[in-house]
């Protein structure tokens, strides 16, 4: 009768353990899922933003006498610089700095958009004599 009383002690100590350990430990499960979820919306952001300048870059490359213009959304904490035939973007994610460069066979005219706070731009590229001119100006 005693090893029937010992084994239904532990069992219920087991479970007490095991119910205090998960009350402690499910908060901060939650708060990790959300920080993974921000990262990753965070790279689509960046992501989404890159390939909106490409696609106005490609255009202008095979519409050399039209000029791209289109209202985009800047992201917070990204820095975009044009020079010779290369487009170079810095970001964080997650306390890590990625850095994402796309080359082009035409070449820039050197420009650099350095801690621009987020929120709406227009988004102008043309091309001067060869040379793409790419333009990012606030929207008043």
């Amino acid at each position: 009768m005693t090893n029937l009383i010992e084994k239904s002690l532990l069992l219920g100590f087991g479970i007490f353990t095991l119910t205090i350990f998960a009350s402690i430990i499910i908060p901060f499960l939650g708060k990790i899922a959300d920080f993974n979820q921000n990262g990753r919306n965070d790279l689509e952001t960046y992501m989404s933003f890159i390939n909106e300048i490409d696609q106005g870059i490609q255009y202008v490359i095979q519409n050399q006498d039209e000029v791209y213009l289109k209202i985009i959304n800047y992201p917070s904490e990204i820095n975009t610089t044009f020079y010779a035939n290369i487009a170079k973007y810095e970001f964080f994610i997650e306390e890590q700095l990625c850095v994402k460069i796309e080359e082009y066979n035409e070449f820039f005219i050197n420009s650099y958009y350095h801690q621009i706070p987020p929120g709406a731009f227009l988004l102008s590229i043309s091309c001067y004599l060869s040379l793409i001119k790419v333009n990012i100006s606030k929207i008043n």
